[in-house]
């Protein structure tokens, strides 16, 4: 009986996948093309980034042998260069997969469920894109009439729906196989959650990386941003106009913040206004008092702003004061965490000390 459940359910499943993907029409396929473009740009640009700190680390460090380091570079240039290939070929429209035909399913059903930008999924992951530092998502960049992070999150989206269904069939299938091979239930239940589970791994494991990076650069930005506004204030107090001083304050570390900082200063040497360049750095980065000089340095540029120091050394002090209750509630949060653990050491303790020391009064 169990058998037949499973194979009417699968082929059910199998001709809806089939049905809705079909229903898809040119303008998806266009989108999982260049979606799946970016990804492997995102990964390939990811790697290099990781490749070109190990490289700087171990120079300054040597934590690694010479041979050593050579070998696991030249690994890492093996793959950027698959993930280049992949991306030319995506982008030339030589490759489209049966894993993107699957996809195709997923922008059917959102479209069916007349998901747009106004679903608060959809939203905040097009929000988590904009910030995940990926200058092909910036809140500015347009394709086809509509936000690059918006096709990315949309993509993101759908394969996740689209493989969370085929994780279904995929779990039916092995579930009927086994059945008829005689295996035991506990062999059937672990074939099908394994079935269920690599699909759906599939989908969600480029979804959750993206949010991940995004809550990452904004944890890092958070982080530094207090001591370069601090720098900022510091040198616009002592006379220095402001290009000048975030051009010095960029150079003095080499955290997330300055290295956003810098790309500022190197897109005004390229002709781009102030204005136009810290917009951009607004966009990349999701921080509140970021937000606030950002808009006191454009006003300043456009009406005036006698008080301009004043204003920078304001928000200096709230991002500082703000830092500072971050701080404590970060030590209260790890108090509590190690108050349990705490706990059974000092029970444990007491068994070692106090059974041996009764034993004895015992004797």
């Amino acid at each position: 009986m169990m058998t037949i459940l499973l194979l009417c359910g699968m082929m059910a499943a199998s001709l809806f996948l089939l049905a809705e993907s079909g229903r898809a029409g040119k303008a998806e396929a266009a989108q999982i093309v260049l979606s799946k473009a970016w990804r492997y740009r995102f990964a390939r640009q990811t790697l290099t980034e990781k490749k070109e700190e190990f490289i700087e680390n171990n120079r300054k460090y040597g934590t690694v042998k010479a041979k050593r380091a050579a070998k696991k570079v030249k690994e890492w240039e093996k793959q950027i260069a698959e993930y280049q290939d992949n991306e030319d070929k995506y982008l030339s429209g030589q490759k489209f997969t049966v894993l993107d035909c699957i996809t195709l399913f997923g922008y059917q059903i959102l479209e069916d469920l007349k998901i747009d930008g106004n679903n608060d999924l959809l939203r905040k992951l097009t929000v988590s894109c904009e910030h995940t530092g990926y200058v092909e998502l910036e809140r500015n960049q347009e394709t086809s009439g509509k936000k690059n992070s918006f096709l990315y999150a949309y993509f993101l989206i759908a394969s996740l729906f689209s493989f969370l269904f085929a994780g279904g069939i995929v779990s039916c299938f092995l579930g009927v196989l086994m059945i008829s091979m005689g295996k035991s239930t506990a062999a059937v239940v672990a074939a099908m959650s394994a079935g269920f589970a690599c699909p759906t791994l599939y989908g969600y494991l480029p979804y959750d990386d993206l949010r991940v990076k995004a809550r990452k650069r904004q944890e890092e930005i958070d982080q530094g941003f207090p001591n370069a506004i601090s720098e900022i204030a510091l040198l616009v107090t002592a006379g220095m106009s402001i290009t000048k001083a975030m051009e010095e304050a960029a150079v003095s570390g080499d955290s997330l913040i300055y290295r956003e900082f810098r790309l500022v200063i190197r897109e005004m040497n390229q002709a781009a206004t102030i204005q136009e360049a810290l917009t951009r750095l607004k966009c990349r980065c999701d921080n509140k008092y970021l937000d606030k000089m950002v808009t006191i340095v454009a006003k300043s540029y456009t009406a005036g702003n006698a008080n301009l120091a004043g204003d920078l050394k304001a928000i200096n002090d709230e991002c500082w004061l703000d830092k500072k209750h971050n701080t404590r509630r970060m030590g209260e949060v790890v108090q509590n965490k190690l108050f349990i653990p705490t706990m059974l050491m000092f029970r444990g303790i007491l068994i070692v000390i106090i059974v041996p020391a009764m034993s004895g009064f015992n004797l």
